[in-house]
């Protein structure tokens, strides 16, 4: 079996120069041309870094946040918690989330939050879709479908404030990675820098 190693396309490679080979700028090219595969990426990192991030939060004094293992004892109730049939139960939900609010935040949130487009603006948009979801999270999803009884009450608060502030970061953490992997802005940017190379 040969391996063949394939060179860039000579015109396209002078056309953009071999100093304009960046992996972030190739990154978001190639999010310009396959946006919704860019979206299952970005949302497949950005779910990663977070739900390990999760796992860490005692490194910085914060409670841990096991979201898989929250979310398989709401889809599979029935298998004891901490089992890996429950586990797993748990992360394939967790991932889906992760995915399903990404395609939401970019194609039913992004346009409508009232940041401008440029670079912080969709830093800005991105925290704060993930800053609600971390209130709904806080709010809702921990005290009344994850942990009921465990008196947790208004906002998660019920114990101290650091559950609820890890949720907080945990959620921002999400944002900042979802941010820095969609971001229209630049791919517009990348995209009008090579038409004006390209009919120059």
């Amino acid at each position: 079996m040969s391996t063949r190693i394939v060179a860039p396309q000579p015109e396209r490679a002078a056309s953009r120069g071999l100093t304009d080979l960046r992996p972030d700028r190739e990154w978001f090219r190639w999010s310009g041309r396959h946006p919704v595969g860019a979206l299952l990426v970005t949302a497949f990192v950005a779910t990663q870094m977070a739900t390990t991030a999760g796992y860490f939060m005692p490194a910085i004094g914060l409670p841990e946040l096991p979201w898989p293992l929250h979310n398989g004892h709401v889809a599979a109730p029935a298998t004891p918690e901490g089992t890996a049939a429950s586990y797993f139960a748990g992360q394939f939900m967790h991932y889906f989330n992760g995915i399903a609010f990404v395609f939401v935040f970019a194609l039913l949130a992004y346009p409508k939050l009232p940041f401008r487009a440029t670079n912080t603006g969709n830093l800005l948009k991105a925290l704060t879709f993930c800053t609600i979801l971390a209130l709904v999270a806080a709010g809702l999803l921990a005290p009344l479908i994850y942990r009921p009884g465990t008196g947790l009450g208004f906002f998660s608060f019920g114990h101290g404030w650091k559950f609820p502030f890890a949720i907080l970061v945990w959620h921002l953490f999400f944002g900042v990675h979802i941010a820095a992997l969609h971001n229209p802005v630049r791919v517009r940017q990348i995209q009008l820098e090579d038409a004006r190379r390209e009919q120059a």
